[in-house]
């Protein structure tokens, strides 16, 4: 896609998303919900499947777009990014691993809105260490008995389907999709959260929830290391934007703020202290725009090495982003504490969770580390022969 096309893009989700009153995302946080009336918005938007191929009732937008899509969603509520993200996880893996079948009858619904999914992998005592999943499906003559608990599942209490992960009976992992009207399943939603409070994040148990074989999504054996790894690599793409996002609406409110509050006589953004903080934000900001770009243009062209570069990114965007809201609370000072008063209160809180989501940056330090030493010997050994002439 052109670069016109990538702003015609943002500018479609901007334009959606200012039919939102900033007093509205406010009080969405404080209620810990989503109105019914919003997530319709979204659904008529056309905005949920924008990666989608248009064969599928997609968009067909390219990576680039996808992200800067977050990027907005990011800047308005981080919340909103959360849902985006989530259904955006599950139809990435019906996409990537489902059969043809499973395309068909899904994606489409998914791409509209008229279906909304969310990603349900975390357990109460396994996280990063996916492997351990205690969820089982067991077979049975209608299919699989799906049985176990899950926790901390963005837009579950709204979901339509859940994208499952568990083991069967020999310990292989699968991955499948749960209707939220099965019997035996019980979404509770969990309140009290430091961020994402809008997302409706929940705790599901499920008891013998009866799901059909055909609802399995890829192969036996490849739950975690394909089904759950592909959507996670655009999960944390969706992140990584939607910090950068985030970041630049605290950039932003710091400067107005700084421009016409006054302090020992001079405007605050006069104070070459405040400007030193003003000056780490921008430069946090334009280094993570920088990566995320750089992510989204190698996942769009298909490099091997897109995964790398998306952990990358956002490992450093939501690294970078949380300094970058402990400073726009420092430049507005006590307003900055207020959620009546200012947005970067929220974003201080919601900032810290991308530290931990989609992969927490302890995890995403090492695939970095792993996967980056071998480019650089591969670089000093090409250098070396460039040096020698061999």
């Amino acid at each position: 896609m052109t670069e016109s096309e990538h702003i015609a893009h943002r500018l479609e989700a901007a334009q959606l998303l200012a039919s939102f009153a900033p007093a509205d995302i406010a009080a969405w946080d404080q209620a810990e919900s989503l109105p019914e009336e919003v997530s319709m918005t979204l659904a008529r938007s056309g905005l949920l499947g924008t990666f989608i191929d248009t064969g599928h009732g997609g968009r067909g937008w390219d990576a680039v777009s996808f992200g800067l899509l977050c990027a907005e969603f990011g800047q308005a509520s981080m919340s909103l990014l959360s849902i985006v993200t989530v259904h955006s996880m599950v139809m990435e893996a019906i996409r990537l691993s489902g059969t043809q079948q499973q395309r068909d009858e899904w994606l489409p619904a998914l791409a509209d809105g008229s279906k909304m999914g969310a990603f349900a992998l975390t357990e109460p005592d396994f996280g990063s260490d996916a492997t351990g999943i205690q969820t089982t499906l067991v077979a049975c003559s209608e299919g699989y008995r799906v049985s176990g608990r899950k926790k901390w599942i963005s837009h579950a209490a709204r979901a339509d389907v859940l994208l499952v992960f568990g083991k069967l009976e020999d310990g292989s992992a699968v991955a499948c999709l749960l209707p939220t009207d099965t019997k035996g399943l019980r979404v509770t939603p969990m309140r009290g959260l430091l961020g994402f409070r809008a997302a409706m994040v929940s705790e599901i148990e499920m008891q013998d929830c009866v799901i059909p074989a055909a609802n399995l999504i890829g192969r036996k054996g490849a739950g975690i290391s394909y089904v759950a790894a592909g959507a996670l690599d655009l999960g944390r793409l969706a992140i990584a934007f939607g910090c950068l996002g985030a970041m630049e609406a605290c950039v932003a409110d710091s400067v107005a703020y700084a421009t016409k509050r006054k302090q020992f006589g001079q405007a605050l953004v006069k104070h070459q202290l405040i400007q030193k903080m003003l000056a780490d934000m921008i430069t946090s900001y334009k280094a993570a725009e920088r990566l995320c770009l750089h992510a989204a243009e190698r996942r769009t062209v298909g490099d091997p090495l897109a995964a790398m570069a998306t952990a990358t990114a956002k490992y450093f965007a939501s690294t970078h982003a949380v300094t970058v809201a402990n400073l726009a609370v420092q430049v507005h000072g006590a307003v900055g504490c207020s959620a009546a008063e200012s947005r970067v209160e929220r974003f201080y809180r919601d900032l810290k969770i991308t530290e931990i989501i989609e992969g927490s940056n302890q995890m995403q330090q090492i695939m970095i580390a792993q996967n980056g030493m071998g480019e650089f010997v591969q670089s000093a050994l090409k250098r070396k022969r460039l040096q020698t002439g061999q």
